[in-house]
């Protein structure tokens, strides 16, 4: 899955109770052959959000899924597009069954859980196993495959703001060694701002034949339609004059600044095939295609960049168009196995990958065509849009403003040989290695308003090393360390002082920790620390304006402690605890130096969800669980800037979110085997704070207010 080389398979037993978490270095579903190392064995922090769990939260998408998830930061400025932080960058790695892809790179949308069985978050450098990056870590995204037994089951669900949703799923086997399973899901609801809507509808197919005893071929797909009102946040009030931050507006949560035609539409289409093949009882081979196709439209008036005032809420608006085509290709190729050395088994994993993605995009952008009061919002009319053509100037309160257009066409090919061995020269010793060679390429070209050359970039054979130690202290607990590195293509329209090729952000990272399992291995508790480095940043001397520097770096240190399973028979808990600290070491504006790279990331978060269900008693039947989420205070946005002579430059566009408190809460009664009910409530005492925040001229969100969601799930047999 990740550099750690270590994806987590969660198992069920006959009876539906997760048993052991397993982890066989890639992720491949439930069927995962016979080489497997106990999650607590992994020198790296892995999280496993499993079905329970997002059913028991109803973390309908990957967004909701992160969100709850400890040591993760979600933010963005499009309202319908976030960004994952994890340990102090963005993540860009994502794995579909453990096949890195480019499917969930913009334009393509945040997808819906309902197609997933599960997913698996590593935080750290993903490079061994997903290529280019950043060290941040990956995405492993599990896909729900046919069962051995007929199985029909799906939900209906009703809440806050006319929230709608059903699903549908339904196993079943044909004959002998042979099954299918489809799926199918729709979502319908209001938003809690003004005007915005969203309406989501999906459905799977997946079959699976094995072809002999030890040879499965199994081929599926999904289609999900997604059409949302989008917006780019509120701005906040400008920066003091004394050089004072700015501040976030004080405006009810219903505050909706985009226009009432705002809409976007995005069909995604997804096709995989896998081939495994056991050599023998230690080896088995597996070769996994996957391909994605998106088509987007995005038609949405938002607001321009400027802050407002606390007299004058009057700012500018931009209306915009793109239409987007997005396909990727991708194909894994591995053998996995195991070898007797040393008077044990020890385990190896040899593969090569391949990553591509087209990108067509045009658009048009007209600025300055309308305005908008932030105190009392009245949608602007729709003006014409054309991302193929010029159009005549439009009057708007500004003047006649001409819309800007364009279009470009960008390919992104990557592929790459790996392996990794984990070794055991003596009893409770595991010693990790192993690298990837990466060859990655891109190419694209301005196709409007005029037809430009194409330009490239490239990179030859960059290797990324991993390796990592575990030292069983006892059975049940050990401590462990690990290096990973990680490295980021870029590009400048100017040239190296020295006359060399830019090179690749290189991210490194050394972690240490201990695992300790508990109450016969349900319950894992895990306390990491961690430093990250990425060098290679490119720097702007102002003494040398025509060059660029490669002397840039910035580094992330923080401490987690995660803990996820059972505590006794029907209580579980999943969270955690995460401090991080990142900071510029060197960057073109000396003022940044010693400053946080991303401020919006907290220092201090602590998020933990636990469901209790007694197996028997009086309360037999019966759920109660909740979670709190606690986030430190952020920022977003810059410093005022002071000229030499004390006058001040630029205002300061910081906004600040202080620390807060979120408070959810569930409860359930399952009727019997075929029917259960729950109710959500989340953010139970109603607080007001900001999600995400940006600075103040725009991207700054509400958290949503109060919610509550019932769901009535059924199950036949």
């Amino acid at each position: 899955m990740s550099s750690a080389a270590m994806a987590a398979d969660a198992a069920y037993d006959d009876s539906g109770d997760r048993a052991d978490i397993i982890v066989l270095g890639k992720s491949y579903g439930q069927e995962v052959g016979k080489t497997v190392t106990p999650l607590k064995d992994v020198p790296n922090t892995v999280a496993v959000i499993d079905r329970e769990q997002i059913e028991a939260q109803n973390l309908f998408t990957l967004e909701d899924a992160l969100t709850a998830t400890n040591g993760i930061t979600v933010n963005g400025v499009g309202s319908e597009g976030a960004t994952f932080y994890s340990r102090g960058f963005a993540i860009n790695n994502y794995l579909v069954d453990g096949t890195p892809t480019r499917a969930y790179d913009s334009p393509a949308v945040i997808p819906d859980l309902f197609f997933y069985e599960r997913l698996e978050v590593l935080r750290g450098p993903a490079g061994l196993f997903s290529g280019s990056g950043n060290p941040a870590g990956s995405i492993n995204l599990v896909r729900k495959r046919p069962l051995d037994e007929f199985k029909l089951q799906g939900s209906v669900g009703y809440g806050s703001y006319k929230n709608k949703r059903g699903e549908i799923d339904l196993s079943a086997p044909l004959a002998q060694g042979v099954a299918v399973r489809f799926g199918a899901m729709v979502q319908d609801q209001d938003q809690f701002y003004d005007i915005a809507h969203r309406n989501r509808v999906g459905a799977f197919g997946v079959g699976k034949i094995d072809i002999g005893d030890r040879t499965t071929f199994t081929v599926g797909g999904t289609w999900e339609r997604f059409k949302p009102s989008i917006q780019t946040g509120l701005p906040g009030l400008i920066g003091g004059a004394d050089g004072s931050d700015g501040q976030l507006l004080d405006v009810p949560r219903s505050t909706y600044v985009g226009a009432d035609w705002n809409r976007f539409r995005s069909e995604s289409w997804s096709a995989f095939a896998e081939l495994t093949h056991k050599i023998s009882d230690r080896w088995t081979l597996r070769a996994t295609g996957l391909y994605t196709e998106v088509d987007r439209i995005d038609v949405y008036s938002y607001i321009g960049s400027a802050p407002v005032t606390e007299t004058n809420g009057v700012t500018s608006h931009i209306a915009y168009r793109g239409d987007n085509t997005y396909s990727t290709r991708s194909f894994d190729f591995n053998g996995v196995g195991s070898f007797p050395l040393f008077g044990r088994d020890q385990t190896l994993i040899l593969g090569m990958d391949y990553q591509a993605s087209s990108a067509r995009t045009y658009y048009t952008r007209l600025s300055r065509y309308a305005q908008i009061d932030v105190y009392n919002p009245v949608s602007p009319a729709e003006p014409p849009l054309d991302p193929y053509g010029d159009l005549p100037a439009y009057n708007g309160p500004y003047g006649p403003v001409k819309q800007v257009y364009g279009a470009s066409d960008t390919q992104v090919e990557q592929y790459g040989i790996y392996g990794q061995m984990r070794i055991s020269p003596i009893a409770g010793l595991s010693l990790v290695g192993g690298g990837r060679m990466t060859w990655w390429s891109t190419d694209s070209q301005t196709l409007l308003p005029n037809r430009l050359a194409p330009t490239g970039y490239s990179m030859d054979a960059q290797f990324t090393p991993y390796g990592g130690i575990v030292w069983d202290v006892t059975s049940n607990w050990n401590i462990y360390g690990s290096y990973a590195d990680s490295f980021t293509p870029q590009t400048s329209t100017m040239p190296r002082s020295d006359g060399g090729r830019i090179e690749p952000l290189i991210g490194d990272q050394y972690e240490g920790g201990t695992k300790l399992s508990l109450f016969q291995d349900k319950l894992l508790l895990s306390l990491a620390a961690y430093q990250i480095t990425q060098s290679n940043r490119l720097f702007n001397d102002p003494d040398l304006p025509d060059v660029v520097l490669q002397i840039g770096k910035v580094r992330s240190r923080g401490i987690e402690f995660d803990a996820g399973g059972e505590i006794t028979p029907g209580w579980r808990i999943n969270g955690g605890y995460s401090y991080n600290k990142n900071k510029y070491l060197r960057d073109t504006n000396a003022l940044y130096e010693g400053i946080s790279v991303v401020p919006v990331i907290p220092k201090h978060s602590a998020k933990v969800f636990t469901n209790y269900a007694p197996t028997g008693g009086l309360l037999d039947g019966f759920s109660i669980g909740g979670g709190l989420t606690w986030l430190s205070s952020t920022f977003g946005g810059n410093a005022a800037i002071w000229n030499a002579d004390g006058t001040l430059r630029t205002r300061s566009t910081i906004v600040r979110q202080g620390a807060y408190v979120i408070a959810d809460l569930r409860g359930g009664y399952k009727v019997n085997e075929r029917l259960s009910l729950s109710v959500n409530v989340n953010n139970l005492f109603d607080r007001s704070y900001y999600a995400r925040i940006s600075s103040t001229g725009r991207g700054n969100f509400y958290g949503s207010p109060r919610t509550i969601f019932a769901t009535l799930r059924f199950a036949y047999p």
